[in-house]
């Protein structure tokens, strides 16, 4: 199933790199929560290609779903067509494409694929994580100090100024922040070691569901801000390598509004 992901990822990406420069159509579902005609585009071939390769799945994409959607039952597909839209419009390459697979409300497999950057992850259950086909895993970092980490923000402005108590704290314990505009990638780059921590709030399933398997196959840990496991209703995600992942809990249990 994971090499058939991973070829239909692929070829989707390669039309998204031949889209990156081009002139691009764009259209708000929000103030500044942008989306192009190349994501409707890829939606549509991704969940065609899909439903073909695994007609006993249930298919979900970013642009043709209710954005409230969360843990779906049975076998389900998470498809984001371009995860960081914005990135994309704008010719900024921390971009992808994101396919999650989740059996019974379980993480099965995902891949994601980001073309302009050279990079494809993937994982499978209990068979490790993997970039362009060599195994990755998480940092050995184990203090906050001397962690990077990497976040988000909502696109709702009045959430937003809700989220930075949370960022000025975190912005003060942590040796440094990155906001790259790519929850999917964020997910991938703690799995290879290069953060060694992810938080944000205000996901979609789409956004975090391949990262999520990534990451535990790689040797992180993923939950709630809580420290409770994290499933796809779970709009606040924390992933880590582990060894910070308590610490950075109580730095976060400590702001009031996050």
């Amino acid at each position: 199933m994971l090499a058939r992901l991973i070829t239909i990822a692929e070829a989707s990406a390669a039309r998204m790199a031949d889209f990156f420069k081009a002139e691009k159509e764009v259209s708000y579902k929000g103030e500044i929560d942008l989306v192009t005609q190349y994501d409707v585009a890829i939606e549509k071939e991704l969940i065609a290609a899909l439903t073909a390769a695994f007609p006993d799945f249930r298919v979900i994409g970013e642009e043709s779903s209710d954005k409230e959607i969360g843990l779906q039952p049975g076998k389900v597909i998470y498809v984001d067509p371009i995860d960081g839209t914005t990135n994309f419009v704008h010719r900024f390459p921390f971009t992808c494409i994101s396919i999650g697979v989740y059996i019974d409300r379980e993480p099965y497999c995902g891949v994601v694929c980001a073309p302009i950057l050279g990079e494809t992850f993937s994982a499978m259950k209990g068979q490790g994580a993997f970039l362009n086909g060599k195994r990755i895993k998480v940092s050995n970092t184990d203090k906050a100090i001397r962690s990077l980490v990497a976040t988000g923000f909502p696109y709702d402005r009045a959430v937003r100024q809700a989220v930075m108590p949370t960022f000025a704290k975190i912005i003060d314990c942590a040796q440094g922040v990155r906001r790259a505009g790519s929850a999917a990638l964020d997910l991938c780059y703690v799995a290879n070691g290069v953060f060694d921590l992810y938080y944000e709030s205000s996901l979609r399933p789409w956004d975090m569901s391949a990262g999520i398997i990534i990451v535990q196959e790689a040797g992180g840990i993923v939950t709630d801000t809580r420290g409770k496991a994290h499933d796809l209703s779970t709009r606040f995600l924390v992933a880590s390598n582990g060894l910070v992942h308590d610490e950075f809990l109580a730095i976060l249990s400590a702001v009031d509004k996050i």
